[in-house]
């Protein structure tokens, strides 16, 4: 019986896109009531132990106040971190306590910037990626029973990791020696600026390079340049690079696609192409910054070199549907009743 993890970015879906477009906001309430129907279903389940990030909003902390005495067997508690700072730091240095003390699961509330960086620590610990952020690529919008329950079929051994569980692909930011620099799930992009400023990307004038681990046309975000252009098939170790134009040179395509919730934008696109891990992309405008997974994190100087592969050996995550449908099969929610009385016996 392992430990389920919990990390829930307090902020996801609060940045300067729900200025620009009409994205969806979820509040702190909605999200502890998502928690709290995590923790009950996993109660149900008989998962044993879930230990919860703190945060500066104290989100873990109000719902262990709401849902301890309705609970059967499960015990919640935070995770014992000596310090928060309020940043993205603190779901990493949660990720690799939970990857350190071996959890069976960690359930990654956000958008793909948060499962981001619980990627960057969990290790192999398997992910359960939530969407309660802006552009939700890579975490599914799920019902939070549904998401204890497959965390206590991956908890209890129900199902095993290797049944539910599937290798995402990841994006690698590599320096001139190789080394890798950071990573993306979904997008990793090279954005006409000089600095970080705000750090969502929205000014699609300013996108010049765009490199997708994900190209499906149901995105929304940056993936969905791809996604319209030349979607790629999951599980083929494919990545895609697009090279876009800025309107007064000569483009073989222009493409309409929802970069924000509720917003279409039309890029002129130079070229596109699919690559795979036997390629190491140089990315050829400089100086830029490069944007991972919708958010600017690395500035990249003139005469810097940087390059971009694709990984097909990225975060474990668990596939929902495939461990509730083992899990269904293997009959989790069933049992005997103890006594069994005939249909002789109802009769008389």
């Amino acid at each position: 019986m392992g430990t389920v993890g919990i990390i829930a970015n307090p902020a996801s879906g609060r940045d300067i896109r729900r200025l620009i477009a009409s994205g969806m906001t979820v509040s702190s309430q909605e999200k502890r009531n998502i928690i709290i129907r995590m923790l009950k279903a996993m109660d149900a389940l008989g998962v044993a132990r879930v230990e919860i990030m703190p945060d500066t909003t104290h989100m873990g902390q109000r719902v262990i106040n709401e849902i301890q005495h309705e609970l059967e067997t499960l015990e919640v508690v935070l995770l014992d971190m000596p310090y928060i700072i309020g940043t993205q730091q603190d779901s990493l240095r949660a990720a690799e306590m939970m990857a350190e003390r071996n959890f069976a699961a960690v359930i990654v509330m956000g958008g793909d910037g948060t499962s981001r960086i619980v990627s960057k620590g969990c290790g192999d610990v398997p992910m359960i990626p939530v969407s309660t952020g802006t552009n939700n690529v890579f975490p599914r919008m799920i019902e939070g029973t549904l998401v204890g329950m497959a965390a206590a079929a991956i908890a209890t051994g129900a199902v095993s990791q290797g049944e539910g569980c599937d290798r995402a692909p990841r994006l690698e930011l590599l320096d001139k020696e190789g080394e890798v620099v950071d990573i993306a799930l979904v997008d990793l992009v090279a954005v006409d600026a000089g600095d970080i400023a705000a750090r969502a990307v929205w000014e699609v004038e300013r996108i010049k390079e765009v490199y997708l681990a994900v190209a499906r046309p149901n995105s929304i975000g940056l993936s969905s340049i791809g996604g319209q252009l030349h979607p790629l098939v999951e599980g083929s170790g494919k990545a895609l690079q697009v090279i876009l134009g800025d309107g007064k040179e000569s483009c073989e395509e222009t493409v309409v696609a929802p970069i924000a919730p509720g917003m279409l934008k039309s890029l002129a696109v130079r070229s596109y192409r699919e690559f795979d891990r036997a390629e190491e992309i140089a990315i050829e405008f400089s100086p830029c910054v490069i944007a991972l997974d919708g958010e600017r994190e690395v500035v990249m100087k003139r005469g810097e070199d940087y390059r971009v592969r694709i990984n097909p050996q990225g975060p474990l995550v668990v596939d929902v549907d495939r461990t509730l449908s083992l899990a269904t099969q293997r009959r989790l929610l069933v049992s005997k009743n103890k006594e069994v009385v005939s249909a002789e016996e109802c009769l008389a």
